[in-house]
This record gives structure tokens, C-alpha cells and sequence, in this order.
């Protein structure tokens, strides 16, 4: 089932702030792993917690820590929201409107992450958050991340968007099954969520699929994570 949407938390962060409001408060601070735990305890939506977070800062707010990594997504994330004034500031993530000037460099990378074919290493950016979330320790080495906790091993070869003709999951497939050295690691490939990709991923027989101990990772827009196995 679907965890929590933007609406959602939105929701939620609107009430806080209004009764902070209400009870005369300066400001609130906001943490998005309080805010996650609160809203979404069973569901896998981080990004969409720290994109409701975004949405909602006014002129004056302070971002008093960033997540770590440069999707901007993130647990580490802090937030004062000043609730003295709720109506006589602007937003500082605007939403897009016709005629509206050049976006600055912040929006444009923020809105960048929430795209669909992320390239490469965007898309490293995103598992890393999903994987360190989970309390897995990380690290990189071209395009495979590998992941550590517990005395077990995860290789994830992740595959991002790129120029020219999109290559069938099969092919891309090979790429990770060269790469199986330890019997006892868990492999992954991680792509853009897209139709195609899990039509070719739920055409390859399960046994095979079992034996192989091989299992796909897909990011949506929004950047929530899906293992499919």
C-alpha cells in the first residue's frame, strides 16, 4: 500500500505551525525524522517529508541544517519556521507560475531531484539516503554502491538516465550478474521507475530470479524507493 502523500504532510506541518501560532509562539522547529516518524512510521517517504518541508518555508525561516549528501533529502533535516507572522511573507519555493523570472540555482537542483530520469548520479544520491535511512552504512565506487549492516553485504549497481537508445532490463541486467563474486551478498540494480522496466523485470521467470538472488530497486518521481523482487 502507498504511504503518505505531500498533502499529507503538509496537512500535518500546517496545524503545527497554526497552533504554534495560536499559543503565541515565535517559532517551531522542525525535524524531518520527527516529522517522518509522525506522518509516515510504516512507510518509506522521506523525500516527500523534506519536499513539504521546502514548500512551507517563508521569507525569514531558517534551514538550521541541511541532510547530509546534495539531494537536499535527508533525516539530518532542520527547519525554524517563524509562526508570528503567517501571512505577510512569501514563499521561498514559490510554485512555477507563467511569466515568473529565471529560477535561482537552488530551485532549479531541487526540482531536478524530484524528475523522474534522474541521471546517474542523482539517482546514487537518492538510494544513499534510502540505504542510510534504513541503517545501512554506504559506500561508492563508480556506479555500485555497497552497503554494509548487520554482517551482510548489498551490492547495488545503479543504472540513471542517459542519452541515446534506453537499453532492455535484461542488458542492463548483465551488468550486476558479471559483478556476483560473494555468494552470500545481496545484489541489486537500481533504475528510474518506469512501466516498461517492470513489465521486463516481472517477465523473467521467479525461479530464476530466486536463484540468482538478484532484485531491482525503482525510484519514482518523488523519489520513494521500491524494492521488486
Amino acid at each position: 500500500m502507498k504511504g503518505p502523500g505531500i498533502k499529507d504532510y503538509l496537512k500535518v506541518l500546517n496545524q503545527m505551525k497554526l497552533d504554534a501560532h495560536n499559543n503565541d509562539q515565535l517559532y517551531i522547529e522542525i525535524t524531518s525524522k520527527t516529522l517522518h516518524e509522525q506522518v509516515s512510521p510504516n512507510h518509506a517517504t522521506m523525500p516527500t517529508c523534506c519536499q513539504a518541508i521546502y514548500k512551507l518555508l517563508l521569507e525569514g525561516d531558517e534551514i538550521l541544517r541541511k541532510p547530509n549528501g546534495q539531494t537536499g533529502f535527508g533525516s539530518r533535516l532542520v527547519v525554524k519556521f517563524y509562526v508570528d507572522n503567517l501571512v505577510d511573507r512569501n514563499q521561498v519555493y514559490p510554485a512555477k507560475k507563467r511569466g515568473r523570472p529565471n529560477k535561482s540555482e537552488d530551485e532549479k537542483r531541487f526540482n531536478k531531484l524530484l524528475k523522474s530520469n534522474r541521471n546517474t548520479d542523482d539517482l546514487k544520491n537518492i538510494i544513499n539516503i534510502w540505504l542510510v535511512e534504513r541503517g545501512w552504512e554506504t559506500s561508492e565506487a563508480n556506479n555500485i554502491i555497497q552497503a554494509c549492516k548487520d554482517n551482510k553485504n548489498w551490492i547495488i549497481n545503479v543504472q540513471g538516465s542517459k542519452r541515446g537508445r534506453k537499453q532492455p532490463l535484461p542488458v542492463k541486467l548483465n551488468s550486476i550478474l558479471n559483478e556476483i563474486e560473494d555468494e552470500n551478498a545481496i545484489y541489486s540494480v537500481a533504475f528510474n521507475d518506469s512501466t516498461l522496466y517492470r513489465k521486463q523485470w516481472n517477465d523473467i521467470p521467479k525461479v530464476l530470479k530466486s536463484k540468482l538472488n538478484v532484485s531491482v530497486l525503482l525510484a519514482d518521481k518523488y523519489g520513494e524507493i521500491q524494492e521488486v523482487q
